[in-house]
């Protein structure tokens, strides 16, 4: 079952880290992705928003924005939040699990995690 409460804070997550589609920017301009440590680093200030975030009411509009974006960038055909594992990891408290540095990092440059992050790699595996 799928936790309402997880579900929100996962679409507010997804929001914060991906800024409203700068990376397609990034990736149509032909802009190289920022280095895993930047990311990580710049996740870090983040990481007290997203705790303050878990413990006040999340704002419905925003984690709906979340949500469809979850579903327009496909994260869905690999993820689930509460279903299960699909090919990618169910995603239901994974801020429990993860630091929020990490999350966002996934979140904006999966790619770059998985080749040059030890705890991606393992995960991939």
């Amino acid at each position: 079952m799928r936790s309402v409460r997880g579900t929100v804070l996962f679409s507010a997550l997804w929001v914060l880290a991906c800024g409203g589609g700068e990376g397609e920017r990034a990736a149509a301009t032909g802009e190289e992705e920022p280095v895993v440590a930047e990311s990580q680093a710049a996740a870090e200030t983040q990481d007290q928003q997203m705790q303050e975030t878990t413990e006040a009411a999340v704002d419905a509009a925003l984690a709906g924005r979340g949500e469809a974006m979850f579903q327009s960038k496909g994260c869905s055909a690999c993820h689930t939040v509460g279903g299960g594992r699909l090919v990618g990891p169910d995603l239901a408290g994974v801020t429990q699990r993860r630091e929020g540095a990490f999350v966002i990092a996934m979140i904006t440059n999966p790619d770059s995690m998985l080749v040059n992050d030890q705890t991606a790699k393992q995960m991939l595996a």
